[in-house]
């Protein structure tokens, strides 16, 4: 099977979207994000602890994942949209799992 078959299938110019290999490799990109953050997720939840993150960097990182969500939407680009609206989806989920074992250290 060809990338150009491929990219013919997964378009849909009816919609006004047209799939190319950079939507393609950018999607490929928001998939390989979000396992990352699921992995992490999960080694936190194992581990019970969040001891060697950065709760500051995280933050950090966090307001640039929200800030890059609002300027998709200004420009109207669906894929992006979407995959960014999953990133802050499992990233807040990765900073909440982390405040919370985060918060349960300094309390015992």
């Amino acid at each position: 099977m060809s990338i150009v078959y491929i990219l013919h299938v997964h378009s849909c110019p009816n919609l006004g979207y047209h799939m190319t290999l950079l939507n393609l490799l950018t999607l490929l990109s928001y998939i390989a994000l979000n396992v990352d953050i699921l992995f992490q997720i999960g080694r936190i939840y194992r581990t019970k602890s969040s001891r060697d993150l950065s709760l500051f960097g995280m933050s950090v990182r966090y307001t640039a994942i929200f800030i890059i969500l609002v300027k998709f939407v200004s420009l109207s680009d669906l894929p992006l949209i979407v995959g960014q609206g999953v990133i802050v989806i499992t990233y807040t989920t990765y900073f909440a799992l982390a405040l919370y074992y985060f918060a349960n250290r300094n309390a015992r």
